[in-house]
């Protein structure tokens, strides 16, 4: 009994059919346990009597049946069909066999009630109605077959008579009413429950195809959470960095490392722009790429070439069938491509090739979120290119200034001869050892990166702190910035002396009105303003001869 209850809970419907079926199935069992069980009680209690009337030929049959009932009931491996049409036909004959030995009389009209009913349990209504009619023409039959002496009626020790035909009609008559009532209620019972078990099921799986839905919807919110953050992260990164390489090198293995992709390119324009050359790619076959100098055409067959050259991304769901793909001996398991083109202020800078093992791997999300990186990463090449510029530009300058400052110092010193200045402090309290070493600091001049001159001091102690070394580079970088402002005091006090004197001159010049006189006024002046020895001046005229 506990392994028939385990085999019960065994079967799991998957659909209408297979739930009735489970049913079914479940029910047979059930019966055929209970038919064991208690037919194993009334053949026991049946075969004395039977062996005592002399019904060698009921005991055999009624033998028979038992046994296979409890084959059929046992051996559960056996077809559905075989089980159920076995223990059917077997309420037939005992219900035949009934109705030989006992008549109208006899329990024959409940076995055939059975078999209807349980036919229209295990094979539908429609068998179930057939059964009925069936029981109901075997019964008539019997009882017409007996009534005309062509089979034996037995001998009864009641009022009946079993070669009366009365007595069968009257009973088929409610044998019939009843199967065919039972048979159709259970019809409208089985009916309904198939009916309601459709709608369960059909609840159940709109519930898996909401749950399916869920399940994707919730993988594709992580996704797009994922592809979210990783951008986010790619324009930190990439905003903190001013070297190209370095750039290309942080977002293609973000970006193949979070999203799980097979291949990450970057290409950059060439100064032709005719050509798309391939600066950084993941794994190894990139770096060899990258060693072989791979290239692509601008406007080829290629992914790269076409985004570029149109403008805009491109995907490849499927490498194999599109037209517009390069076929790389370096990645051969490659399935989908995405193009990006990055562009920035209008520009195209270069493309973006993202590629993945995976069929279809791409949508227009996916085309958003990256083209949103691809963008951002163009923004920020063009951003390291003109810092670098403007580095270059500063650096310039910054070279032509300290020439300016070397030269405006030579000049300085050319007029005023060697500057320097010693302070030498005379000696106080008890002379040093002759054993020990001077400690001598030197710090140089500094006036942007310039060094214009340099302050040494020396000291009987051996050593200097670190805040006495302090102190000294404070004093030097004050007297850098002193000392050139007093030489831009000195040069703009010279040009105003300058400005002045030229202006004195031109006004002498001016009051002249004869050509020797201005000529005369013009080389006096300028030698008295110069302190020169000697002058000339000279006027070349269109014969060239010169006037003095």
């Amino acid at each position: 009994m506990t392994s028939f209850f385990r085999n019960l809970k065994a079967l799991r419907p998957t659909g209408r059919t297979a739930e009735i079926q489970y049913w079914r199935e479940s029910i047979l069992n059930a019966v055929l346990v209970a038919g064991a069980i208690l037919g194993g009680i009334a053949y026991i209690m049946n075969l004395s009597s039977a062996l005592r009337s002399g019904s060698i030929l009921f005991v055999l049959a009624y033998s028979l049946v038992y046994a296979w009932a409890l084959i059929i009931a046992i051996f559960r491996r056996l077809s559905y069909e075989l089980r159920a049409g076995t223990l059917l036909a077997s309420l037939y004959i005992i219900g035949i066999f009934s109705a030989l030995q006992f008549g109208s009389a006899g329990d024959a009209r409940v076995w055939w009630l059975g078999f209807s009913l349980l036919s229209a349990v295990f094979f539908g209504a429609r068998v179930g109605i057939s059964a009925s009619v069936f029981s109901t023409g075997t019964l008539l039959a019997m009882g017409w077959l007996m009534n005309q002496h062509m089979i034996a009626a037995p001998i009864l020790d009641t009022y009946l008579d079993a070669t009366a035909l009365f007595p069968w009609t009257s009973t088929s008559v409610p044998l019939l009413t009843i199967s065919v009532l039972a048979v159709v209620s259970f019809g409208l019972i089985i009916n309904g429950l198939a009916v309601n078990l459709e709608k369960a099921n059909q609840l159940t799986n709109e519930l898996e195809q909401d749950r399916v839905q869920l399940r994707q919807r919730t993988s594709d919110l992580e996704r797009r959470q994922v592809q979210i953050r990783t951008a986010a992260e790619i324009s930190r990164a990439i905003t903190a960095e001013l070297d190209p390489d370095k750039i290309f090198e942080q977002v293609v293995n973000l970006i193949k490392e979070r999203f799980g992709l097979y291949y990450i390119g970057v290409f950059m324009l060439d100064e032709n722009r005719k050509f798309a050359v391939l600066r950084v790619g993941t794994g190894e076959a990139g770096r060899q790429m990258v060693a072989d100098g791979h290239k692509l055409a601008v406007g080829g067959s290629s992914m790269i070439g076409w985004a570029i050259s149109h403008r805009q991304a491109r995907i490849s769901l499927d490498v194999g069938e599109d037209a517009v793909h390069f076929q790389n001996p370096y990645l051969p398991s490659t399935r989908s491509e995405l193009a990006l083109p990055m562009i920035s202020e209008g520009q195209v800078l270069g493309a973006l090739t993202i590629q993945s093992i995976w069929p279809a791997a791409f949508d227009q999300d996916d085309v958003t979120v990256l083209q949103g990186i691809a963008d951002s990463l163009a923004t920020a090449i063009d951003n390291a290119n003109l810092f670098n510029q403007a580095q270059e530009s500063l650096d310039e300058i910054r070279s032509l200034h300290r020439q300016y400052l070397a030269k405006a110092w030579e000049d300085v010193t050319a007029r005023q001869g060697d500057m320097a200045y010693t302070f030498e402090r005379p000696a106080v309290g008890s002379r040093p050892s002759p054993d020990s070493q001077p400690a001598t600091i030197e710090t140089p001049l500094v006036l942007r990166d310039q060094v214009i001159g340099r302050i040494t001091v020396e000291r009987d102690q051996e050593t200097w702190s670190a805040e006495e070394e302090a102190f000294i580079n404070d004093v030097a970088t004050q007297t850098a910035l002193a000392l050139e402002n007093a030489r831009l005091v000195t040069q703009t006090e010279r040009g105003a002396q300058q400005g002045r004197s030229v202006a004195d001159i031109t006004s002498k010049v001016w009051a002249s009105t004869s050509v020797d006189t201005i000529l005369r006024t013009a080389l006096q002046e300028l030698g008295q303003t110069l302190g020169a020895s000697e002058g000339l001046i000279q006027l070349n005229v269109s014969d060239g001869s010169a006037i003095e």
